[in-house]
C-alpha cells in the first residue's frame, strides 16, 4: 500500500484522484491544491493549499504532478530532493533546457515517471505489438490528426498541448529513434498563440511522420496511420470499439516493367479484439510497480529527455 500526494486537482488532477480513490493498493491521499476551499472535497483525501507543509508530510511515498506544465520543473525539484517517486503529466516540463538542469543538478532521475497516456493505451500497445512482429512489415510513414476546438492555454501552445503526444508515441514506436530533418508550419493569432500547425519529420531510416494539430476545428478527430510495406494499422480513438482497423493494402514497385509497374495489392479489413482497460488505470498500476523496485534504471527519464528535445527543435522551426 502506498500513500499518494497528488499536486493539482484540475481537468487531470480530477482523473487521477477518481482513479487513485479506487484503487486497492492506494493507501492514504494527500492533495495539493491553491484553490482547495472553491473545490468538492472527496472524503477520505487530506487537502492542503500550503506547500511547506504539504512537503513536510512524511510518509508520503509518490508524488503525482497535474498542474499547469510551467509550475512543473520547480514541483520535480522538490520531490526530487525529498528523493521520493514523482509522475508528471505532459509536457515533462517547458522547455528541453529544464530537463538538463534535472539530469544536471539530480542523480536520482531514476525516480521520475512520465504520465504520457497514450502509452499506456491498449490501442497504442497493439501498435507496439504490430511493429515487434514485423506484422506491417518494414515501417513507412506514420499519419496523425489531432484537432478540436480549444482548449487554450497561457503556458503552451497547440504543439505542446497535441503534438507532444504523437513525439512519444513516435519514440515508442521507433525505439528512441530520432527525426534528422524538421519542417514546421504554423499559424498564430488569438493573442499570438500558435493554434494550428503541421509538422513533418524525416528519420535517418527513411522513416516520414505527419502531424496535424490544431485548437480551432468544428469537429474533434484523434486519429493515426502507421503504414508498413505489407499492412496499414488505423487507430481512431473517437470510435468506441472499433478503434484499431488493419488494413492488408501495399503497393509494390517493378521498374523494370514497362507498364503497370505500381502493382496494387488489396485484403481484408481486420478489427481486432482489445482488451481495453482506462489508461490512467494502467498507468497508476505501472507507476506502483516502479515505485518498489530497488534497481531503476534512466529509461523513462531518457525517453522524456529525447522527447522534450525533438519538441525543442520543432518550436525553434516556428
Amino acid at each position: 500500500m502506498k500513500n499518494i500526494g497528488l499536486i493539482g486537482t484540475g481537468y487531470w488532477g480530477k482523473n487521477l484522484l477518481r482513479n487513485l480513490l479506487i484503487h486497492q493498493k492506494v493507501n492514504k491521499i494527500y492533495v495539493l491544491d491553491y484553490n482547495s476551499k472553491n473545490i468538492k472535497k472527496s472524503p477520505n483525501v487530506k487537502y492542503f493549499d500550503n506547500k511547506k507543509k504539504f512537503f513536510s508530510i512524511q510518509d508520503i511515498d509518490i508524488y503525482l504532478i497535474a498542474t499547469p506544465t510551467k509550475s512543473h520543473f520547480n514541483y520535480i525539484k522538490e520531490c526530487l530532493k525529498l528523493n521520493k517517486f514523482v509522475c508528471v503529466t505532459k509536457p515533462f516540463t517547458s522547455n528541453y533546457i529544464q530537463v538538463q538542469k534535472l539530469q544536471k543538478e539530480f542523480k536520482n532521475t531514476n525516480k521520475i515517471f512520465l504520465d504520457h497516456t497514450y502509452l499506456f493505451h491498449s490501442s497504442i500497445r497493439y501498435m507496439k505489438s504490430l511493429v515487434k512482429q514485423k506484422k506491417l512489415g518494414k515501417l513507412i510513414y506514420y499519419d496523425s490528426e489531432r484537432i478540436s476546438f480549444g482548449k487554450f492555454y497561457n503556458d503552451v501552445d497547440v504543439i505542446d498541448d497535441l503534438a507532444v503526444h504523437d513525439l512519444y508515441i513516435l519514440d515508442y514506436l521507433l525505439n528512441g529513434e530520432t527525426p534528422n530533418k524538421i519542417r514546421v508550419n504554423s499559424h498564430n493569432i488569438f493573442g499570438n498563440k500558435n493554434f494550428i500547425s503541421n509538422i513533418s519529420l524525416n528519420y535517418p531510416s527513411g522513416f516520414f511522420a505527419n502531424i496535424k494539430v490544431s485548437w480551432y476545428s468544428p469537429i474533434k478527430s484523434r486519429r493515426i496511420l502507421l503504414a508498413g510495406n505489407k499492412k496499414i494499422v488505423e487507430f481512431d480513438d473517437n470510435e468506441n470499439d472499433k478503434k484499431i482497423k488493419i488494413y492488408n493494402k501495399g503497393i509494390e514497385y517493378k521498374p523494370l516493367k514497362k507498364i503497370n509497374q505500381w502493382l496494387y495489392r488489396t485484403g481484408e479489413i481486420e478489427i481486432p479484439n482489445i482488451f481495453h482497460q482506462e489508461s490512467l488505470t494502467v498507468m497508476i498500476n505501472e507507476l506502483l510497480k516502479k515505485s518498489q523496485l530497488t534497481n531503476n534504471d534512466n529509461k523513462i527519464f531518457n525517453h522524456g529527455k529525447r522527447v522534450m528535445k525533438v519538441l525543442n527543435q520543432i518550436k525553434k522551426k516556428i
